[in-house]
């Protein structure tokens, strides 16, 4: 397996959306000198400003863009109907590598490396080959790579907050679709509540949608309504309703992905995912020559050290529960602590 080492980057995200065309066929955003190598990025459904991983993947892409002095273009897809066409679109019109932002891209973007052999191809949440290619599913390409994040780590930091912070005795997850960048999240957050305070109900709903706000509201308040009092988002733009139904109601809200405290003052911290610092590394492992397919880059502490599971915390979150999450994080990063990646395993 790659390992990859990435940094974290800061891009100002409101350049970044000024500089994308937000059409269903893709929008140029680069500059026109014939000598420069092209790098397209395929967004999953949630549009380019979901304040989630279709943003700072392209937070990476214009990062690499300033910095490899690339010409790039962005294609929206707005439904999964436009998945192959824009991946079709973006090989056909000479980009040299196209990333491919979301776990649900992932097998068109087999079956669009096998129609452009010479282009190179990286998958965002996407996992090709091992038990479930033979199993019928996304096998793997030589001129493709995935790029796969633990996010159980995360998620068992979020779900130690959770169990601490909790006054009902009851916390909650929102999911989008289940798929397996969503149950990760969820099974780790639900470990460490088990491993924290094993008395602590978790409960669990999935919105089946990862753009629509109030689905993953409505499902919050009803969660809310049975007792949670501290909600964990894991459901993209969607999982924003949820975020404001916590706030609405005064409780705790997580936030997914980056920091999502700005959404309001009752998100006391969000788990993270490095999307803009990996996507920023393959295309400058693109650049300079290095970039290898046929294969799948890890994005979790064995592999990334002193990477950031959680941001820092905001309100009033009391010291021993800081004292907590430093002890889980070191104990992550050690390997004492190894969180499921599936709910069946959650013990």
């Amino acid at each position: 397996m790659t390992r990859t080492k990435w940094t974290w980057l800061s891009v100002t995200l409101t350049a970044v959306f000024l500089a994308v065309a937000a059409t269903a066929c893709g929008g140029d955003s680069g500059g026109g000198g014939g000598d420069q190598k092209k790098v397209a990025l395929v967004t999953d459904t949630g549009g380019v400003d979901d304040r989630g991983f279709n943003q700072f993947s392209i937070a990476g892409l214009k990062g690499a863009e300033d910095d490899f002095d690339l010409k790039t273009r962005v294609y929206v897809s707005n439904s999964a109907d436009d998945y192959k066409p824009n991946l079709t679109a973006a090989a056909e019109d000479g980009n040299e590598l196209i990333v491919a932002v979301g776990f649900l891209l992932g097998p068109s973007v087999i079956e669009v490396a096998k129609e452009f052999p010479d282009t190179n191809f990286a998958g965002v949440d996407q996992f090709y080959g091992g038990e479930g290619c033979k199993a019928g599913g996304t096998c793997e390409e030589p001129n493709a790579v995935g790029m796969v994040y633990p996010t159980e780590e995360s998620g068992y930091e979020a779900g130690v907050v959770a169990a601490l912070m909790t006054k009902s005795g009851t916390v909650s997850t929102v999911g989008g679709k289940k798929i397996p960048p969503v149950d990760n999240w969820i099974a780790g957050f639900q470990q460490a509540v088990h491993d924290t305070k094993p008395g602590v109900k978790t409960l669990n709903a999935y919105s089946q949608d990862f753009e629509d706000l109030a689905k993953c509201k409505e499902i919050a308040l009803d969660q809310i309504s049975r007792g949670s009092d501290v909600v964990f988002q894991v459901a993209g733009k969607c999982g924003l309703g949820a975020l404001d139904a916590a706030c609405e109601k005064g409780k705790i809200a997580i936030g997914v992905d980056v920091d999502q405290s700005s959404q309001g003052d009752c998100v006391i911290t969000s788990a993270l995912k490095p999307l803009e610092s990996s996507v920023y590394e393959i295309i400058k492992a693109f650049d300079e020559g290095t970039f290898k397919g046929g294969t799948n880059n890890f994005y979790g502490v064995e592999q990334l050290p002193d990477a950031k599971l959680l941001t820092e915390f905001h309100g009033k979150v009391p010291q021993s529960v800081k004292d907590a999450v430093a002890k889980a994080d070191k104990d992550l990063k050690s390997g004492a602590i190894d969180p499921p990646a599936t709910l069946d395993k959650v013990k």
